[in-house]
């Protein structure tokens, strides 16, 4: 069974949603994240007693937050549903996606490229014993090299898809470089991430 967070049925639908946001965050809910799982340091969380967060003419609904609470939450806006991330130390918000669904799918694909790239850079460790011992088998025939089942990770390539991605389903996500997915796609560009 699939594990979500359940949000407030009344603080939902004071928000004022579009139809179909609040349809799935009231009944599929988002997902229950745990610490070790985090895409990005994101985990979803209802904030009930927070009820709605106030950046200047803009009401948050906090759906959760980035890496802690004290850092920024994360929060659908009233009306428009669009996706900010609030930043409680300096009050500032910046969009990060139209739609929590898109928000969810982008997840995906950041874990999924995580996931490829780790696979592909994983690296076997043998003893100098267990080597030797392959070397023999090899040198008798009995070890043969096996070409890799799938093509290796391009991180390049990958990232060009993602961003491609990312702008035919949310061209607003990466509207400038200043905003939560471009500053992601860029620290995956350059490696930091």
């Amino acid at each position: 069974m699939k594990r979500v967070v359940v949000y407030d049925p009344d603080l939902v639908r004071s928000v004022n949603l579009p139809e179909k946001v609040e349809a799935f965050l009231l009944k599929e809910g988002l997902p229950l994240i745990e610490p070790a799982d985090a895409v990005l340091g994101v985990r979803f969380q209802s904030f009930a007693d927070m009820g709605l967060l106030h950046t200047g003419e803009r009401k948050l609904l906090p759906i959760g937050y980035e890496w802690e609470p004290e850092s920024a939450i994360l929060g659908l806006a009233q009306g428009s549903g669009h996706l900010y991330s609030f930043h409680p130390t300096s009050g500032q918000s910046g969009f990060v996606n139209s739609d929590i669904r898109l928000f969810l799918l982008f997840l995906s694909c950041v874990r999924s490229f995580t996931a490829s790239h780790s696979e592909g850079d994983q690296a076997t460790i043998w003893t100098a014993e267990q080597m030797r011992e392959r070397l023999a088998a090899f040198r008798r025939g009995e070890i043969v090299p096996q070409h890799p089942k799938r093509p290796a990770f391009d991180r390049k390539t990958e990232l060009t898809r993602m961003r491609a991605l990312f702008e035919e389903k949310d061209a607003a996500s990466l509207a400038n470089e200043n905003q939560w997915w471009s500053l992601v796609l860029e620290q995956l560009e350059d490696g930091l991430l």
